[in-house]
């Protein structure tokens, strides 16, 4: 096969952006996707994602500009992406580059460190876009009640059009599970092709003069290490589970939890001042609107774990 003659890309699009070459449409989805209305929910997510994305993209620049193959190999990567991954996944540790080679036929010009970063650019971008337009879909689905109501609201009362799309967010939630466990599965094998690229860098800026110097010994030798230390920690981490209070998912939940005190705090505080009543429900409710705190079941359990529900003024 050969690539430089160009494959036709298979159609993607991201949050309603369409996505032509993966090296240079990358600036135009992530300005798609920061423009979904629930985006900073999930910007923690999406950020390092894309962070991702641009480290691995940047393993094709040579010169400050990018190399004359990239394009071909990223769009040629992406459409057989996965022939590559069964390929690999069932080949030994370190052999990514050489199967990407086997499947696509590229030549020499490109450094094993490109083709393994290439990899990680397509899942990074995989995983992007299974986030992404799963929050595109939920406003698709706002629309379908009336589009021209709904984006006079997107424009006049952005308050009102996210709480609409965070009801299509609660009535839709197999599919948020789906895609919150497709964006992980494949953020996590973005970070382990970004590993190996990054290894393979190493082993290519290494003086390969020395007699008895063997590149794929050292190179299995480093992933082999790599990868078993990254399998001890996260064996260690899926044994403790959440019940330990360093885990990510604890320290994420009490993290938002802080971010409900405060907030509902600064909120019955004021009402407290103003001598206004304030109800659960309305509490919820102004929490909600916030737009940072989750969907209002998540809101309640973590005002209800915090004492604040059933609300109770401050006297009674």
């Amino acid at each position: 096969m050969d690539i430089e003659k160009g494959i036709e890309p298979e159609k993607l699009e991201i949050a309603g952006a369409d996505v032509t070459c993966l090296i240079w449409d990358q600036d135009d989805i992530e300005v798609a996707v920061r423009n979904l209305v629930l985006f900073p929910q999930f910007s923690d997510h999406l950020t390092t994602a894309f962070d991702l994305i641009n480290t691995a993209t940047s393993f094709w620049l040579e010169d400050g500009d990018y190399a004359p193959c990239a394009e071909s190999v990223t769009r040629t990567l992406y459409r057989l992406r996965d022939v590559i991954f069964d390929h690999a996944d069932a080949a030994e540790s370190g052999s990514l580059p050489s199967v990407i080679r086997r499947v696509l036929g590229v030549d020499q010009s490109a450094a094993d460190s490109q083709l393994a970063a290439a990899f990680a650019l397509v899942l990074g971008t995989q995983a992007v876009e299974v986030l992404a337009n799963w929050l595109f879909d939920l406003e698709l689905a706002a629309y379908e009640i009336d589009a021209d109501l709904i984006e006079q609201l997107r424009l006049n009362s952005p308050e009102r059009y996210r709480a609409l799309v965070e009801k299509e967010r609660d009535r839709r939630s197999g599919n948020e599970i789906r895609a919150r466990e497709d964006f992980a599965t494949l953020r996590g094998e973005a970070d382990r092709a970004l590993l190996m690229a990054n290894l393979y860098r190493q082993v290519e800026r290494m003086d390969v003069r020395k007699k008895g110097f063997k590149t794929s010994s050292l190179m299995h030798r480093m992933l082999d290490d790599a990868f078993a230390a990254k399998a001890t920690s996260r064996g260690r981490e899926a044994g403790q589970g959440n019940r330990n209070p360093d885990s990510k998912v604890q320290s994420d939940a009490m993290d938002r939890r802080a971010k409900i005190k405060a907030a509902a705090d600064k909120i019955i505080n004021g009402r407290r001042l103003e001598k206004r009543e304030l109800t659960d429900s309305e509490l919820t409710r102004l929490l909600f609107e916030q737009g940072i705190h989750g969907t209002k079941k998540t809101i309640r359990e973590h005002l209800t774990t915090l004492g604040l529900r059933p609300l109770k003024q401050k006297g009674e």
